[in-house]
């Protein structure tokens, strides 16, 4: 019964600091939330919405939205996820998995709290201490294959990464790699079927195959901090490698092909998620310091909780259509208020960041369609070629615009090319705080 409420208070505590605590570290969630509210309302991966990811995670993440459209829906998967994760780092690590949750809600100076947020990337992390645990524990070699083969389904470029290292035994033990690899094939196999049956196959190729050249070319961002950061956590790993001559270490070393080609926090945060395991899975906590642990957490989320508040400021919680308790400041709730007033009934395209997108169209109740997500590499091969074809045929509608993006140095990913094109072929209607309107006959 301890361990129940436990367990639930963990989960209250991830709810909460999600929703309220670390707001300023949620990324792209929602832009995560739009993949699972799309296909929560029946729209097809690749054909209606534009991915450049395998799918498992927006389709997990939409069984809770085909129940309740909302994204405290959204953030109660996740929390549960997140519960899930400890219960795995227990088995795995013991009361270090307290140890483990103080890392993970570090906000800085390295933002690791990013990773707790909703989408396919922490999926990839479950999924691979569930592998860790099953490879611990010498469990079936075809369920140690059919994780893998999920993390592929969630991320082809992480599962086509973490595969690598199997090789190892196809000349040790060429039973066992029969047997992963056969393991492996199982969820790859579904999700061809799945491609075939929605024909989305050439669609999937050219956005998540293809466009990847383009993503590689369009996004390549280096953050120096983060870089040196890196580079020391696989510095160690290869050091416990060679020390330890554990294949499973191998797996960890392979994860750092998350960071690529952007090496930033967030992606150098995934990385360091799992060398932070490796560092602490050896090492003895003297029980004493367990309380002292909780205090920090306390504090962090405390601290945290006055910053979030601060930087709004002031902070204003709304509820709108599909998004309950949203926190912004006063000037962006008016702005969208006002945005929101005036494009009402009207055929509308928000060409802004993708998060934005998503959130004015979810909260409208519209379909997510390919306008909805502008960046860099995620329209497949010669991608803005192809969306400019798009702008062009597409008639006696409204763009949205946010005109600091444009020629911006830091537009998030954002495609600023496409916004020229579209204010070079539309007419300037009216200007709402940062957003310029433009109408195209």
């Amino acid at each position: 019964m301890k361990k129940i409420i436990k367990y639930i208070l963990l989960c209250i505590l991830f709810f909460i600091s999600l929703v309220f605590i670390f707001t300023l570290s949620r990324g792209d969630t929602f832009v995560n939330y739009g993949f699972s509210y799309a296909i929560s309302i029946g729209e097809i991966p690749y054909k209606d919405f534009n991915m450049v990811i395998t799918p498992l995670a927006p389709f997990i993440y939409s069984l809770g939205l085909i129940l309740c459209k909302n994204i405290l829906i959204f953030y109660l998967e996740q929390a549960t996820l997140l519960t899930v994760l400890f219960y795995i780092l227990e088995k795995l690590i013991n009361k270090k998995s307290i140890l483990y949750l103080l890392f993970l809600l570090i906000p800085y100076p390295i933002a690791i709290v990013s990773t707790i947020f909703p989408g396919y990337n922490f999926l990839i992390i479950l999924l691979f201490f569930i592998f860790i645990y099953l490879f611990k524990n010498k469990k079936s070699d075809y369920l140690l294959g059919l994780v893998l083969g999920l993390i592929f389904c969630t991320k082809q470029t992480i599962g086509i990464a973490l595969f690598i290292p199997i090789i190892y035994y196809l000349f040790k033990d060429r039973k066992k790699f029969i047997k992963i690899f056969i393991g492996y094939l199982i969820p790859i196999f579904i999700l061809l079927i799945y491609l075939l049956l929605t024909n989305t196959l050439n669609n999937f190729i050219d956005l998540c195959i293809l466009g990847l050249f383009d993503f590689n070319n369009s996004n390549r961002s280096i953050d120096i901090y983060y870089l040196i950061i890196c580079i020391i956590g696989l510095i160690y790993l290869i050091y416990k490698i060679i020390k330890k001559k554990d294949i499973l270490l191998s797996f960890g070393l392979m994860y750092i092909t998350v960071i690529f080609p952007i090496i930033d926090y967030y992606h150098v945060s995934l990385f360091l998620l799992i060398v932070f395991f490796f560092l602490i899975e050896d090492k003895e906590i003297k029980d004493s310091y367990y309380k002292y642990i909780i205090i920090f957490i306390i504090g962090i989320c405390s601290v945290w909780l006055f910053i979030t508040y601060k930087y709004f400021n002031p902070p204003v919680i709304s509820n709108y259509n599909n998004f309950y308790l949203v926190i912004n400041n006063k000037k962006y709730t008016n702005n969208s208020k006002k945005l929101l007033d005036y494009t009402k009934n009207k055929n509308i395209i928000y060409f802004m960041r993708g998060s934005e997108n998503y959130y004015y169209k979810i909260i409208n109740n519209k379909k997510i369609n390919y306008f909805d997500l502008p960046n860099n590499g995620n329209y497949g091969y010669n991608g803005i070629n192809k969306m400019k074809d798009k702008i062009q045929n597409t008639h006696k509608v409204y763009f949205v615009l946010d005109k600091e993006l444009i020629n911006s140095k830091d537009n998030n990913q954002y495609i600023d090319e496409l916004g020229i094109y579209v204010i070079e072929n539309s007419n300037r209607i009216k200007s709402i705080g940062p957003y310029d309107i433009y109408y195209k006959e």
